[in-house]
C-alpha cells in the first residue's frame, strides 16, 4: 500500500479518484494550541451534527456551544480552532461532492481492535493526543482480521505500525480494501481531541440537528 503525501488541502479534494488507501497532509501545530487543548482535554464530551458547506463555521459553533466550557469559548484560540475545522469540513464536502457532511468531535475514543470502517472514505484530525494507529497491508494479516482474530494475530510486524500525528489531516478508505486502523492505547486510556468527518449516509452517532431544522418533523 502506498500513501499519498499531500502538500496542501486542495490536493486532497480528489482523494476518491486516487488509488491510495490513505492520504495525509502534514501540518505544524499553530501557536496557542498546546495551552488551549491542555484545558479542553479535561472535559469529557462527544458531539455530532451536520455541517453544510455554506455555513460550516456557524454549524460547528452551534454543535459545540453546549459542550465546550464557556471560558474556553472566550479563549482567542477557540476561533482559530473553529476556523480550521470549518476549512476542513468544507474540503470534505468537496471530497464527497456534497453540500453537507456529518461531523463527530470528542475527547474519548474506544476502538481498541484493528478494524476497517464501513464507509467509502473518512477524514480524521487528532487535534490533541495520540493520533490514529494504522497498519500497512504488508504488516497485517487481513485473513486474521476477517476471522475476528485479536490484534496479536492481525499484526504481523509490530515495528511497522504507524501513527497519524497531531494536526495532520488524514483521509482513508473503508470497505473491503480499506485501511486497518485502531485507537492507540494512549488515547484509549486518556482524553484526546478528535474530529471525524463522514458522508451523511454513514454518520452513525446521535447528532445535534442542524440549527435551522431543530423544530421540523
Amino acid at each position: 500500500m502506498d500513501v499519498f503525501d499531500a502538500s496542501n488541502l486542495e490536493e486532497l479534494e480528489n482523494f476518491a479518484n486516487r488509488p491510495h488507501q490513505l492520504a495525509i497532509l502534514k501540518r505544524d501545530q499553530p501557536a496557542g494550541a498546546d495551552a488551549f487543548f491542555h484545558k479542553l482535554r479535561k472535559t469529557s464530551f462527544g458531539v455530532a451534527g451536520d455541517v453544510t458547506r455554506a455555513t460550516a463555521y456557524d454549524d460547528l459553533h452551534y454543535i459545540l456551544e453546549e459542550d465546550i466550557p464557556a471560558a474556553l469559548q472566550r479563549d482567542a484560540f477557540y476561533e482559530c480552532w473553529l476556523n480550521d475545522m470549518s476549512r476542513i469540513a468544507t474540503l470534505f464536502c468537496e471530497v464527497e461532492k456534497s453540500d453537507a457532511i456529518r461531523v463527530w468531535i470528542g475527547s474519548q475514543r474506544g476502538c481498541s481492535r484493528y478494524h476497517i470502517d464501513n464507509v467509502p472514505q473518512r477524514l480524521l484530525v487528532t487535534y490533541a493526543g495520540k493520533g490514529t494507529e494504522w497498519l500497512p497491508d504488508e504488516a497485517a494479516d487481513r485473513a486474521a482480521f476477517v476471522k475476528g482474530e485479536p490484534n496479536e494475530r492481525i499484526v504481523k510486524d509490530m515495528s511497522a505500525r504507524q501513527f497519524i500525528d497531531e494536526w495532520d489531516v488524514a483521509i482513508f478508505r473503508g470497505g473491503s480494501k480499506g485501511l486497518l486502523h485502531r485507537t492507540p492505547d494512549e488515547a484509549l486510556h486518556g482524553h484526546s481531541i478528535l474530529m471525524r468527518l463522514d458522508n451523511l449516509r454513514f454518520g452513525n452517532n446521535k447528532f445535534k440537528p442542524h440549527r435551522h431544522a431543530e423544530h421540523t418533523t
